[in-house]
């Protein structure tokens, strides 16, 4: 019963913050069933896959509906993933364990760090932006 009511909070929780903040909510799916339900990274993983299928068909349903699909690079994305993903899920069953928690979490730190730097640039070109719109007036 709990991994039932555990898994459907985190599946709210994650698609929250999926459609709030624009990442991947699978990723989320991950951390939260591994450190909450204490499944294996592989099972997480495969969980968190078979999730965003229709967390994703609902995603991209609202914004067809707003009008902010672009199609064309859309298609292009989605062979790539699906080539990609080919080969990613391949690989993680080879890896063992230990192994592929490691490259997950580096692979966190990584994207962590980088939209650290890009919210500090964007806050700094708004800034400037603000200084000179302040000297225009």
């Amino acid at each position: 019963m709990m991994i039932i009511i555990f898994g459907i909070l985190i599946g709210i929780i994650t698609g929250t913050l999926s459609g709030l903040l624009g990442i991947g909510g699978g990723a989320l799916m991950v951390v939260l069933c591994t450190s909450l339900l204490h499944v294996s990274q592989h099972v997480a993983q495969a969980a968190a896959l078979a999730a965003i299928i229709p967390t994703a068909f609902v995603g991209a349903a609202k914004h067809h509906k707003n009008g902010l699909i672009n199609y064309k690079v859309g298609i292009y994305l989605a062979i790539g993933g699906i080539l990609g993903s080919f080969f990613g899920a391949s690989i993680a069953n080879i890896l063992n364990e230990d192994m592929l928690r490691k490259i997950f979490s580096l692979f966190f730190a990584v994207i962590g760090i980088q939209v650290l730097r890009t919210s500090f640039k964007v806050n700094v070109k708004k800034n400037e932006n603000h200084i000179n719109l302040e000297e225009k007036i």
